[in-house]
């Protein structure tokens, strides 16, 4: 069994589901069958489809004849009566990592919520399951280092792990969450909010004065112009402004 199809089990499992795995159907094999015992037993087949390369088609006829061989159902039955005693109805789930996919009749879950709730909930204890072990130190070792994990995100390279549009968003998000608002309200990086503000579009006079407009008061925006016009720089512009002006005038008339 794969690494990403043990995922899936491990994630049934901490859900409270006994797992049967790799189960030969005739010309086929059903990747596992999840039954959790209740007052009502849910019981689910379930088929994992992941790809790291986008590259790679899959085609929805190929992924529904895993759910609707003959051979398929007839297993599935006979391993529930197995059991649970008697025939009961199952639902269907995919497990996949192919964006949009839809099957009639099958639950499809994308692999990366799967993914990611198992890892969020992993916690420091020793795991001997070498999936579980290897998960755990991707999360408490590489990313609890934030220049490795920057480098693996955000630098260009053949392997790297999001693609541009997938950063974009992954630092919109970021920036969503409460630690980069107390990240930005800490003096110490006001230097950091200058470089961002000089490579964004508010670098623009008109923008940066509505964007201002919007955080101020009233109150605060008259001292905000008062302490602007004794900075160095804007008070040097403002005096050759007035020169100019008045150099202007005099010609006109």
């Amino acid at each position: 069994m794969g690494p990403e199809k043990e995922v899936v089990e491990l994630w049934l499992n901490r859900k409270g589901f006994f797992t049967i795995k790799d189960i030969n159907a005739g010309k086929r094999v059903i990747d596992m069958i999840a039954i959790k015992q209740d007052v009502q037993p849910k019981i689910a087949h379930v088929e994992v489809a992941c790809y790291v390369s986008g590259s790679i088609a899959t085609k929805s006829s190929d992924l529904m004849r895993k759910f609707e061989s003959s051979g398929v159902t007839r297993k599935i039955r006979q391993v529930i009566k197995e059991h649970i005693g008697e025939d009961r109805e199952y639902e269907k789930f995919l497990i996949t990592t192919i964006p949009g996919i839809r099957l009639e009749g099958v639950n499809v879950i994308s692999f990366d919520k799967v993914l990611f709730e198992f890892v969020n909930q992993l916690d420091k204890q020793y795991y001997s399951n070498n999936t579980m072990r290897t998960l755990q130190l991707v999360k408490f070792v590489l990313l609890s280092s934030p220049s490795y994990t920057a480098k693996l995100i955000g630098k260009d390279h053949d392997y790297r792990a999001l693609t541009y549009a997938a950063r974009e968003q992954f630092i919109k998000d970021l920036f969503a969450q409460d630690v980069a608002k107390k990240l930005f309200g800490k003096r110490a990086n006001e230097g950091l909010m200058i470089e961002l503000l000089r490579s964004s579009t508010l670098k623009s006079p008109e923008r940066l004065a509505a964007a201002i407009d919007k955080v101020l008061t009233k109150r605060t925006a008259t001292k905000f112009l008062n302490t602007l016009m004794k900075q160095k720089g804007i008070k040097t512009a403002v005096k050759k402004e007035i020169k100019d002006r008045n150099l202007l005038q005099f010609v006109e008339v």
